[in-house]
């Protein structure tokens, strides 16, 4: 029996060993899976900017805008209707003003950002179909610094106070613009062109309207068919103007650095040229008339040949360069400021 028992003695302990190192075993806590990477956090998208609103024509067949948008100083303005009347003005504030109206279908078409603005009279029919469209009345204001193109096909432009670029076109309706700080465009047709107090060039190109322009401080450019021209206190060294049958009016300085030029074909020039003027001046005609008072203008040559006949005037030192060409019209040179 001795034996016996030594031989399973081993056996035992080995099994007893290894049933109390089980429960050792099973309290090994099994390692904790790893966390996974935070994701990159995606930065929202910034607000867009608020869109002005879009105006349709209502129940009662009219179209209107009451707003006020914030805008750059030197944003661009964009004015155009078919029939009706525009007016822009000007304040120290980064704003547009928008008060508008049309009568009859279809409506206005608005948008703005923070730099452009545009307000357009949609058409039902063909472009430049007046019949689809109603009579609008536009009144708007916008910072001085703004730039503006305003067009119109029968209605009336007023504009005023502002200092940047500014063109202007229409075709039957008049236009009226002042203070001006940058150039001037305008383009018309029929209606008549007033301009006053513009400190860059002034261009003008009209058909049968007459042009009036008044305080242009730089170059001056006008052409019209049939309407007449006036031009007062124009002081840029570089004046062009022409007409084919309307008459043709100029008060202003003619200094050293004048170089004016005046064309006619039947309309009647005058001139007033200020006291302290310092120019020569050449008038050519086929058979028009020419006559001068101007105090102590000297009469330099008196030619007559085939087809024209030309007088030359100096007035002080003659420095500046003052011509006058016509067919037919007479030419009157007087003193007088403007």
């Amino acid at each position: 029996m001795r034996i016996r028992i030594r031989n399973f003695a081993g056996p035992l302990l080995i099994a007893g060993l290894i049933v109390g190192a089980s429960p050792v075993a099973a309290q090994v806590t099994p390692p904790t899976p790893p966390t996974p990477p935070a994701s990159v956090a995606t930065p929202p998208r910034p607000p867009r900017p608020p869109r002005a609103p879009r105006a349709w024509s209502g129940a009662d067949g009219v179209a209107r805008i009451d707003t006020t948008v914030p805008f750059s100083p030197n944003g661009t303005v964009e004015l155009s209707l078919v029939a009706g009347s525009m007016k822009l003005s000007t304040w120290n504030q980064n704003k547009v003003r928008v008060v508008a109206s049309t009568s009859g279908p279809p409506s206005l078409q608005f948008d703005a950002s923070s730099s452009h603005l545009s307000l357009e009279q949609a058409r039902n029919g063909s472009r430049g179909d007046r019949d689809g469209v109603g009579s609008a009345t536009y009144n708007v204001t916008v910072p001085t610094g703004s730039r503006a193109t305003l067009s119109a096909v029968s209605g009336s432009i007023d504009a005023s106070g502002i200092r940047g670029r500014l063109e202007v076109s229409t075709v039957s309706g008049s236009v009226n613009v002042r203070d001006v700080g940058s150039g001037l465009s305008v383009e018309g047709v029929s209606g008549d062109i007033t301009v006053a107090n513009v400190v860059g060039e002034l261009h003008v190109e009209n058909v049968s309207g007459r042009v009036s322009a008044t305080g242009v401080g730089g170059s001056a450019s006008v052409e019209t068919v049939s309407g007449g021209i006036t031009l007062n206190g124009v002081a840029g060294s570089n004046i062009h103007a022409t007409s084919v049958s309307g008459s043709l009016d100029f008060a202003g300085p003619a200094g050293a650095s004048a170089r004016y030029n005046f064309e006619t074909h039947s309309g009647r020039t005058n001139l007033r040229i200020a006291s302290n003027a310092n120019t020569a001046i050449r008038v050519e005609t086929f058979s028009g008339s020419i006559s001068n008072d101007y105090p102590g203008a000297v009469k330099r040559r008196n030619s007559d040949d085939d087809d024209t006949s030309s007088v030359d005037y100096m007035i002080g030192q003659g420095q500046g360069r003052l011509r006058v060409e016509t067919f037919s019209g007479s030419v009157h040179i007087s003193q007088g400021n403007p």
